[in-house]
C-alpha cells in the first residue's frame, strides 16, 4: 500500500473516531444533565436510611434545623455523619418511620414555602396539617 493511501486511510479513520468521541461526550453530557435535573427535583422518594440530616438538607433545600425539630432531635443534636439508620436506633423507631418523617416533613416544608421542589416556586398552595 502506497504512503499517500495509508495517509487517507488514516485520516478516515481519524475523523470516524473522533465522530463517534463527540457522539459519547454528547451522549455523557445529556445523561449528567438528566440526572442533575432529577437531583434538583428532590422526589423525596429517593430518600435512603445511609443519608445524614445534613445532605438530605443540602440536597432538598430544607433547612437542617427544621429537619431536626421534625425528630424531636433539636435540643440533642446528633453527630454530623449520623445516618438516619443510626437515628432510628438511637429514637427506638423503624427506620422506615425516621424516613418517613424525614420525607413528610420535606414536603410539608415546601407546601408552607410555596414550593414544589427546590430552586423552583409553585402555584400557592393552602396549608397543610403537621408533618409527623
Amino acid at each position: 500500500m502506497s504512503v499517500r493511501v495509508r495517509v487517507v486511510l488514516t485520516g478516515i479513520l481519524l475523523m470516524l473516531s473522533l465522530i463517534c468521541a463527540l457522539f459519547a461526550a454528547r451522549a455523557t453530557v445529556g445523561a449528567f444533565q438528566s440526572l442533575q435535573q432529577e437531583k434538583q427535583q428532590g422526589d423525596v422518594q429517593t430518600i435512603r436510611p445511609w443519608m445524614t440530616i445534613p445532605y438530605i438538607a443540602h440536597v432538598y433545600q430544607v433547612p437542617e434545623n427544621y429537619l431536626y425539630d421534625a425528630l424531636h432531635l433539636s435540643n440533642a443534636r446528633p453527630s454530623r455523619h449520623t445516618t438516619l439508620q443510626e437515628l432510628a436506633i438511637h429514637l427506638h423507631r423503624p427506620v422506615g418511620t425516621v424516613v418517613h418523617i424525614v420525607q413528610a416533613s420535606i414536603q410539608f416544608y415546601r407546601k408552607e414555602h410555596n414550593q414544589d421542589h427546590p430552586r423552583t416556586l409553585s402555584a400557592p398552595a393552602g396549608r397543610g396539617g403537621e408533618a409527623t
